[in-house]
Protein backbone atom coordinates (compact mmCIF):
# COMPACT_ATOMS: atom_id res chain seq x y z
CA UNK A 1 0.00 0.00 0.00
CA UNK A 2 0.95 3.33 -0.78
CA UNK A 3 0.69 6.15 1.63
CA UNK A 4 0.86 10.09 0.40
CA UNK A 5 1.90 11.78 3.40
CA UNK A 6 0.75 15.55 3.12
CA UNK A 7 -2.59 16.23 1.05
CA UNK A 8 -1.83 20.26 -0.50
CA UNK A 9 -1.24 20.34 -3.92
CA UNK A 10 1.51 17.85 -4.43
CA UNK A 11 -0.76 15.35 -2.29
CA UNK A 12 -3.75 16.33 -4.50
CA UNK A 13 -1.42 15.40 -7.53
CA UNK A 14 0.29 11.76 -6.22
CA UNK A 15 -3.14 10.59 -5.66
CA UNK A 16 -4.62 11.96 -9.48
CA UNK A 17 -1.29 10.02 -10.53
CA UNK A 18 -1.70 7.25 -8.76
CA UNK A 19 -5.27 6.93 -9.70
CA UNK A 20 -4.23 6.99 -13.43
CA UNK A 21 -2.32 3.66 -12.24
CA UNK A 22 -5.40 2.13 -10.72
CA UNK A 23 -2.58 1.78 -7.47
CA UNK A 24 -5.15 2.25 -4.09
CA UNK A 25 -3.46 4.78 -1.37
CA UNK A 26 -3.77 5.83 2.42
CA UNK A 27 -3.61 9.18 2.73
CA UNK A 28 -2.47 11.46 6.02
CA UNK A 29 -2.33 15.07 7.10
CA UNK A 30 -2.22 16.80 10.42
CA UNK A 31 -4.90 18.63 9.43
CA UNK A 32 -8.74 17.86 9.70
CA UNK A 33 -9.46 19.47 6.17
CA UNK A 34 -6.01 19.62 4.43
CA UNK A 35 -6.47 22.05 0.83
CA UNK A 36 -6.37 18.94 -1.29
CA UNK A 37 -9.23 17.52 -0.08
CA UNK A 38 -11.89 18.84 -2.17
CA UNK A 39 -11.43 17.41 -5.19
CA UNK A 40 -12.02 14.07 -3.34
CA UNK A 41 -15.15 14.05 -1.24
CA UNK A 42 -16.43 11.50 -3.25
CA UNK A 43 -13.30 8.80 -2.31
CA UNK A 44 -13.78 6.06 0.61
CA UNK A 45 -13.10 7.93 3.53
CA UNK A 46 -11.26 4.64 4.99
CA UNK A 47 -8.60 5.53 2.81
CA UNK A 48 -8.28 9.36 4.86
CA UNK A 49 -6.53 9.40 7.93
CA UNK A 50 -6.49 13.08 9.31
CA UNK A 51 -5.96 15.20 12.16
CA UNK A 52 -3.01 13.36 12.88
CA UNK A 53 0.39 11.27 12.08
CA UNK A 54 0.16 8.00 12.99
CA UNK A 55 3.08 5.73 12.77
CA UNK A 56 0.32 2.49 13.53
CA UNK A 57 -0.61 2.33 10.18
CA UNK A 58 2.91 1.90 8.78
CA UNK A 59 2.97 -2.37 9.26
CA UNK A 60 0.25 -1.89 6.41
CA UNK A 61 2.74 0.97 3.89
CA UNK A 62 5.33 -0.20 1.30
CA UNK A 63 5.97 3.46 -0.31
CA UNK A 64 5.58 6.82 0.86
CA UNK A 65 4.69 9.63 -1.31
CA UNK A 66 5.66 12.58 0.88
CA UNK A 67 5.31 16.53 0.08
CA UNK A 68 7.17 18.99 0.08
CA UNK A 69 5.21 20.61 3.24
CA UNK A 70 6.43 17.87 5.44
CA UNK A 71 9.54 18.24 7.38
CA UNK A 72 12.32 15.55 7.09
CA UNK A 73 11.96 15.49 11.11
CA UNK A 74 8.71 14.34 10.85
CA UNK A 75 7.78 10.95 13.04
CA UNK A 76 6.29 9.33 10.13
CA UNK A 77 9.32 9.48 8.44
CA UNK A 78 11.75 8.54 11.22
CA UNK A 79 10.14 5.94 11.70
CA UNK A 80 10.15 4.56 7.88
CA UNK A 81 13.62 5.31 7.39
CA UNK A 82 14.15 2.94 10.74
CA UNK A 83 11.83 0.15 8.66
CA UNK A 84 13.17 0.45 5.25
CA UNK A 85 10.22 1.12 3.74
CA UNK A 86 10.92 3.47 0.79
CA UNK A 87 10.32 7.19 0.05
CA UNK A 88 9.89 8.68 -2.67
CA UNK A 89 9.21 12.38 -4.21
CA UNK A 90 6.82 13.81 -7.07
CA UNK A 91 10.30 14.89 -8.25
CA UNK A 92 12.12 11.60 -8.31
CA UNK A 93 9.10 10.09 -9.85
CA UNK A 94 8.17 12.75 -12.70
CA UNK A 95 12.24 12.47 -13.42
CA UNK A 96 12.20 8.85 -14.19
CA UNK A 97 9.08 8.70 -16.63
CA UNK A 98 9.18 12.36 -18.12
CA UNK A 99 11.61 11.77 -21.52
CA UNK A 100 11.58 15.68 -21.68
CA UNK A 101 15.26 17.52 -21.59
CA UNK A 102 14.81 19.05 -17.56
CA UNK A 103 16.06 22.20 -16.52
CA UNK A 104 15.82 21.67 -12.16
CA UNK A 105 15.88 25.51 -10.59
CA UNK A 106 16.46 26.62 -7.15
CA UNK A 107 17.80 29.33 -4.85
CA UNK A 108 16.63 31.76 -2.34
CA UNK A 109 15.64 34.31 -4.49
CA UNK A 110 14.53 34.82 -8.04
CA UNK A 111 13.49 31.05 -8.74
CA UNK A 112 9.82 31.46 -10.09
CA UNK A 113 10.94 35.07 -12.26
CA UNK A 114 14.16 32.97 -13.50
CA UNK A 115 11.47 29.73 -14.64
CA UNK A 116 8.84 32.22 -15.89
CA UNK A 117 11.97 34.07 -18.16
CA UNK A 118 13.18 30.74 -19.43
CA UNK A 119 9.98 29.34 -20.54
CA UNK A 120 9.29 32.46 -22.48
CA UNK A 121 12.66 32.68 -24.10
CA UNK A 122 12.76 29.00 -25.09
CA UNK A 123 9.24 29.02 -26.67
CA UNK A 124 10.34 32.52 -28.70
CA UNK A 125 13.78 30.70 -29.53
CA UNK A 126 12.25 26.91 -30.07
CA UNK A 127 9.20 27.06 -31.85
CA UNK A 128 8.92 23.57 -32.56
CA UNK A 129 9.62 22.47 -28.77
CA UNK A 130 7.17 22.24 -26.36
CA UNK A 131 8.44 23.81 -23.17
CA UNK A 132 6.00 23.06 -19.73
CA UNK A 133 6.98 25.00 -16.35
CA UNK A 134 6.51 23.54 -13.10
CA UNK A 135 7.01 22.56 -9.61
CA UNK A 136 6.98 25.34 -7.17
CA UNK A 137 6.05 27.71 -10.02
CA UNK A 138 2.32 26.29 -9.15
CA UNK A 139 1.51 23.27 -11.68
CA UNK A 140 3.12 20.42 -9.62
CA UNK A 141 5.51 17.78 -11.79
CA UNK A 142 3.14 14.66 -11.55
CA UNK A 143 0.22 16.83 -13.47
CA UNK A 144 2.32 17.32 -16.78
CA UNK A 145 3.65 14.30 -17.31
CA UNK A 146 0.67 13.61 -19.49
CA UNK A 147 1.48 16.77 -21.36
CA UNK A 148 3.78 16.29 -24.79
CA UNK A 149 6.76 18.44 -23.43
CA UNK A 150 9.62 18.48 -25.18
CA UNK A 151 11.56 20.66 -22.10
CA UNK A 152 10.72 20.59 -17.90
CA UNK A 153 11.75 23.60 -16.75
CA UNK A 154 11.01 22.92 -12.94
CA UNK A 155 11.41 25.19 -10.00
CA UNK A 156 12.51 23.32 -7.04
CA UNK A 157 12.16 24.71 -3.67
CA UNK A 158 14.30 23.80 -0.41
CA UNK A 159 11.76 21.66 0.93
CA UNK A 160 11.58 19.96 -2.47
CA UNK A 161 15.30 19.26 -2.29
CA UNK A 162 15.28 18.32 1.63
CA UNK A 163 13.66 14.62 0.70
CA UNK A 164 15.26 13.79 -2.77
CA UNK A 165 17.98 11.18 -2.54
CA UNK A 166 18.41 10.90 -6.49
CA UNK A 167 18.22 13.73 -8.40
CA UNK A 168 18.85 13.77 -12.47
CA UNK A 169 18.65 16.33 -14.79
CA UNK A 170 20.40 18.01 -17.82
CA UNK A 171 21.10 21.16 -16.11
CA UNK A 172 20.68 22.23 -12.80
CA UNK A 173 20.85 25.94 -12.03
CA UNK A 174 21.65 27.30 -8.33
CA UNK A 175 20.98 30.81 -8.20
CA UNK A 176 21.87 31.97 -4.54
CA UNK A 177 21.61 30.51 -1.67
CA UNK A 178 20.33 33.46 1.14
CA UNK A 179 19.21 32.84 4.93
CA UNK A 180 15.99 31.53 4.59
CA UNK A 181 13.50 28.73 5.91
CA UNK A 182 15.86 28.13 9.25
CA UNK A 183 12.51 27.03 11.72
CA UNK A 184 12.91 24.00 8.83
CA UNK A 185 16.46 23.00 8.17
CA UNK A 186 17.81 25.13 11.76
CA UNK A 187 20.92 26.12 9.95
CA UNK A 188 21.98 27.57 7.39
CA UNK A 189 24.89 25.34 6.33
CA UNK A 190 22.15 22.77 6.22
CA UNK A 191 20.09 24.85 3.60
CA UNK A 192 22.81 25.49 1.94
CA UNK A 193 24.01 21.53 1.48
CA UNK A 194 19.93 21.32 0.33
CA UNK A 195 20.32 23.89 -2.19
CA UNK A 196 23.31 22.66 -3.50
CA UNK A 197 21.63 19.40 -4.41
CA UNK A 198 20.84 20.73 -7.59
CA UNK A 199 24.06 20.96 -9.12
CA UNK A 200 24.95 17.48 -8.23
CA UNK A 201 23.29 14.89 -10.71
CA UNK A 202 23.03 17.32 -13.52
CA UNK A 203 24.59 17.02 -16.56
CA UNK A 204 25.53 20.40 -16.56
CA UNK A 205 25.11 22.82 -13.83
CA UNK A 206 25.12 26.38 -13.30
CA UNK A 207 25.75 29.00 -10.29
CA UNK A 208 27.58 31.86 -9.20
CA UNK A 209 31.01 31.92 -8.63
CA UNK A 210 31.01 31.77 -4.93
CA UNK A 211 29.27 29.40 -5.07
CA UNK A 212 31.09 27.49 -7.41
CA UNK A 213 34.29 27.97 -5.61
CA UNK A 214 32.70 26.89 -1.94
CA UNK A 215 31.84 23.70 -2.97
CA UNK A 216 34.37 20.29 -3.04
CA UNK A 217 34.22 17.81 -5.64
CA UNK A 218 31.72 19.36 -8.13
CA UNK A 219 33.54 18.20 -11.24
CA UNK A 220 34.32 20.29 -14.11
CA UNK A 221 30.55 20.40 -16.04
CA UNK A 222 30.11 23.53 -13.28
CA UNK A 223 30.12 26.95 -14.54
CA UNK A 224 29.27 30.20 -13.54
CA UNK A 225 27.30 32.99 -14.85
CA UNK A 226 29.36 35.30 -15.12
CA UNK A 227 32.06 33.61 -16.67
CA UNK A 228 29.71 32.24 -19.52
CA UNK A 229 27.74 35.51 -19.93
CA UNK A 230 31.38 37.88 -19.78
CA UNK A 231 31.34 38.10 -23.82
CA UNK A 232 27.23 39.46 -23.69
CA UNK A 233 27.91 42.40 -20.86
CA UNK A 234 26.81 45.09 -23.24
CA UNK A 235 23.46 43.16 -24.45
CA UNK A 236 22.67 42.44 -20.57
CA UNK A 237 23.29 46.12 -19.85
CA UNK A 238 21.32 47.62 -22.19
CA UNK A 239 18.49 45.14 -21.84
CA UNK A 240 18.34 46.29 -18.40
CA UNK A 241 19.09 49.72 -18.65
CA UNK A 242 16.14 51.81 -17.76
CA UNK A 243 13.68 48.89 -18.25
CA UNK A 244 14.62 45.91 -15.40
CA UNK A 245 14.91 46.63 -11.87
CA UNK A 246 18.69 46.81 -10.88
CA UNK A 247 19.04 43.44 -9.22
CA UNK A 248 17.43 41.83 -11.96
CA UNK A 249 21.29 41.73 -13.71
CA UNK A 250 21.53 38.26 -12.06
CA UNK A 251 18.72 36.73 -13.47
CA UNK A 252 19.34 37.53 -16.96
CA UNK A 253 22.54 36.40 -16.60
CA UNK A 254 20.88 32.73 -15.30
CA UNK A 255 18.93 33.43 -18.28
CA UNK A 256 21.43 33.70 -21.15
CA UNK A 257 23.56 31.03 -19.52
CA UNK A 258 20.42 28.26 -19.39
CA UNK A 259 20.16 28.86 -22.91
CA UNK A 260 24.23 28.75 -23.78
CA UNK A 261 24.32 25.54 -21.98
CA UNK A 262 20.72 24.31 -23.28
CA UNK A 263 22.04 24.98 -27.32
CA UNK A 264 25.00 23.16 -26.73
CA UNK A 265 23.58 20.11 -25.32
CA UNK A 266 21.11 20.32 -28.19
CA UNK A 267 23.27 20.29 -30.45
CA UNK A 268 25.69 17.61 -28.53
CA UNK A 269 28.52 19.51 -28.53
CA UNK A 270 31.64 19.36 -26.30
CA UNK A 271 31.17 21.62 -22.93
CA UNK A 272 34.34 23.75 -23.68
CA UNK A 273 32.14 24.92 -26.51
CA UNK A 274 29.45 26.28 -24.27
CA UNK A 275 32.07 29.06 -23.54
CA UNK A 276 31.99 29.80 -27.80
CA UNK A 277 30.17 33.27 -28.21
CA UNK A 278 26.89 32.99 -30.09
CA UNK A 279 26.26 36.23 -30.87
CA UNK A 280 22.88 35.32 -33.10
CA UNK A 281 21.06 33.42 -30.22
CA UNK A 282 21.80 36.38 -27.72
CA UNK A 283 20.56 38.66 -29.69
CA UNK A 284 17.42 36.33 -29.94
CA UNK A 285 17.66 35.68 -26.38
CA UNK A 286 17.50 39.47 -25.93
CA UNK A 287 14.66 40.35 -28.35
CA UNK A 288 12.46 37.64 -26.46
CA UNK A 289 13.31 39.18 -22.83
CA UNK A 290 12.43 42.57 -24.41
CA UNK A 291 8.88 41.01 -24.52
CA UNK A 292 8.32 39.46 -20.75
CA UNK A 293 5.85 40.85 -18.89
CA UNK A 294 7.38 40.73 -15.42
CA UNK A 295 5.59 38.89 -12.72
CA UNK A 296 3.38 40.87 -10.04
CA UNK A 297 4.43 41.11 -6.31
CA UNK A 298 8.29 41.09 -7.50
CA UNK A 299 9.22 44.75 -7.70
CA UNK A 300 5.97 45.71 -9.04
CA UNK A 301 6.33 48.86 -9.58
CA UNK A 302 2.80 49.88 -9.62
CA UNK A 303 3.02 54.06 -10.25
CA UNK A 304 3.00 57.11 -8.71
CA UNK A 305 0.29 58.89 -6.48
CA UNK A 306 0.52 62.53 -5.31
CA UNK A 307 4.13 62.18 -6.22
CA UNK A 308 5.00 59.07 -4.56
CA UNK A 309 5.88 56.13 -6.37
CA UNK A 310 4.50 52.84 -5.07
CA UNK A 311 6.21 49.26 -5.29
CA UNK A 312 4.82 45.83 -4.53
CA UNK A 313 7.70 43.39 -3.18
CA UNK A 314 5.23 41.03 -1.29
CA UNK A 315 7.40 38.01 -2.89
CA UNK A 316 10.25 39.42 -0.85
CA UNK A 317 9.78 36.46 2.43
CA UNK A 318 13.27 36.76 3.09
CA UNK A 319 16.56 39.09 4.39
CA UNK A 320 18.03 38.83 1.39
CA UNK A 321 15.22 39.73 -1.14
CA UNK A 322 14.38 42.68 1.53
CA UNK A 323 18.11 44.46 1.15
CA UNK A 324 18.17 43.79 -3.00
CA UNK A 325 14.85 45.60 -3.03
CA UNK A 326 16.47 48.22 -0.73
CA UNK A 327 19.38 48.80 -3.06
CA UNK A 328 17.42 48.52 -6.65
CA UNK A 329 15.01 51.56 -4.80
CA UNK A 330 17.61 53.73 -4.30
CA UNK A 331 19.90 53.02 -7.27
CA UNK A 332 16.68 53.89 -9.19
CA UNK A 333 15.27 56.78 -6.92
CA UNK A 334 18.25 57.99 -5.16
CA UNK A 335 19.23 57.15 -1.12
CA UNK A 336 17.34 58.64 1.55
CA UNK A 337 14.01 58.36 -0.53
CA UNK A 338 12.26 54.91 0.45
CA UNK A 339 9.67 54.29 3.37
CA UNK A 340 9.88 50.36 4.08
CA UNK A 341 7.01 48.35 5.09
CA UNK A 342 7.95 44.91 6.35
CA UNK A 343 7.43 42.20 8.59
CA UNK A 344 5.22 39.38 9.30
CA UNK A 345 6.39 35.66 10.69
CA UNK A 346 10.04 35.79 10.67
CA UNK A 347 10.75 32.23 9.96
CA UNK A 348 13.55 32.51 12.68
CA UNK A 349 15.92 34.50 10.58
CA UNK A 350 18.58 36.87 12.60
CA UNK A 351 17.50 40.39 11.36
CA UNK A 352 20.36 41.66 13.88
CA UNK A 353 23.00 40.51 10.97
CA UNK A 354 21.96 44.03 8.72
CA UNK A 355 23.86 46.59 9.27
CA UNK A 356 23.43 49.74 9.63
CA UNK A 357 24.98 50.75 6.44
CA UNK A 358 22.28 47.93 4.55
CA UNK A 359 19.86 50.60 5.83
CA UNK A 360 21.25 53.67 4.93
CA UNK A 361 19.24 54.92 2.40
CA UNK A 362 15.75 54.17 3.94
CA UNK A 363 13.83 57.31 5.68
CA UNK A 364 11.37 55.50 7.82
CA UNK A 365 11.35 51.67 8.32
CA UNK A 366 7.58 50.76 9.34
CA UNK A 367 7.34 47.11 11.01
CA UNK A 368 3.93 44.48 11.71
CA UNK A 369 2.87 41.24 11.94
CA UNK A 370 3.77 38.65 14.38
CA UNK A 371 7.40 39.24 14.66
CA UNK A 372 7.61 42.76 14.79
CA UNK A 373 8.62 43.18 18.04
CA UNK A 374 11.83 40.74 17.48
CA UNK A 375 12.58 42.61 14.76
CA UNK A 376 12.50 45.93 16.24
CA UNK A 377 14.90 44.55 18.84
CA UNK A 378 17.64 43.78 15.82
CA UNK A 379 17.23 46.47 13.79
CA UNK A 380 15.64 48.86 15.94
CA UNK A 381 18.90 51.14 16.45
CA UNK A 382 20.27 50.82 12.56
CA UNK A 383 17.22 52.91 11.28
CA UNK A 384 14.68 55.09 12.16
CA UNK A 385 11.86 52.35 13.28
CA UNK A 386 8.15 52.26 14.31
CA UNK A 387 5.90 49.69 14.88
CA UNK A 388 2.39 49.69 13.87
CA UNK A 389 -0.45 47.18 14.00
CA UNK A 390 -1.23 45.98 10.41
CA UNK A 391 -1.00 46.98 6.80
CA UNK A 392 -3.39 49.57 6.64
CA UNK A 393 -1.82 51.50 9.69
CA UNK A 394 1.94 51.10 7.66
CA UNK A 395 0.60 52.44 4.37
CA UNK A 396 -1.54 55.56 6.49
CA UNK A 397 1.48 56.25 8.60
CA UNK A 398 3.67 56.34 5.24
CA UNK A 399 1.68 59.51 3.98
CA UNK A 400 3.10 61.57 6.88
CA UNK A 401 6.72 60.64 6.26
CA UNK A 402 6.75 61.01 2.92
CA UNK A 403 8.16 63.94 0.38
CA UNK A 404 7.61 64.15 -3.21
CA UNK A 405 9.63 61.44 -5.22
CA UNK A 406 9.99 59.04 -2.30
CA UNK A 407 8.88 55.73 -2.82
CA UNK A 408 6.67 53.53 -0.91
CA UNK A 409 8.03 50.10 -0.56
CA UNK A 410 6.69 46.73 0.62
CA UNK A 411 9.35 44.38 0.82
CA UNK A 412 8.23 42.50 3.79
CA UNK A 413 11.50 39.90 4.19
CA UNK A 414 8.88 37.76 6.07
CA UNK A 415 6.37 34.88 5.68
CA UNK A 416 2.83 36.38 5.23
CA UNK A 417 0.95 33.55 6.70
CA UNK A 418 0.11 35.07 9.67
CA UNK A 419 -1.87 37.96 8.92
CA UNK A 420 -2.58 36.62 4.97
CA UNK A 421 -3.25 33.51 3.00
CA UNK A 422 -0.38 33.95 0.98
CA UNK A 423 2.02 36.79 -0.67
CA UNK A 424 -0.50 37.11 -3.70
CA UNK A 425 -3.05 37.71 -0.58
CA UNK A 426 -0.77 40.21 1.01
CA UNK A 427 0.55 41.75 -2.21
CA UNK A 428 -3.26 42.52 -3.66
CA UNK A 429 -4.18 44.17 -0.44
CA UNK A 430 -1.39 46.64 -0.63
CA UNK A 431 -2.70 47.11 -4.41
CA UNK A 432 -5.79 47.65 -2.93
CA UNK A 433 -4.70 49.72 0.00
CA UNK A 434 -2.50 52.36 -1.87
CA UNK A 435 -5.17 52.62 -5.33
CA UNK A 436 -3.84 50.45 -7.56
CA UNK A 437 -6.21 47.37 -7.67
Amino acid sequence: MHLILGFGATGASYLRYLNKKNISALIMDSRDRPSGLSEFDNLNNDNFLLGKFDVGVLDQVNTILVSPGIDYGNEILVAARKEGIKILTDIEIFTKESKSKKIFITGTNGKTTVVSMIGHVLNNIYETEEVVCSGNIGTPVLDTLNKKQDVSIVELSSFHLEHIKNLKSDIGVLLNVEQDHLDRHHSFESYKKVKEKVLFGCSVGLTVKEILLSIDSIGEQIFSFEDLTKPFEKEIYNLFKNKWPHHEILNIQAVLSVVLVFEALKNKKASSEVLVEQPDLINKCVEALITFKRLKHRFEILGARNGLTYINDSKSTNISSLLTAIKSAEKSYGSNKVVLICGGDSKDQDFSKISKKDLDSTKKILIYGRDKEKILKEIGEKADCSLVADLEEAISQSNSFCHEGDVVLLSPSCASTDMFLDYRERGDKFRELTGFN
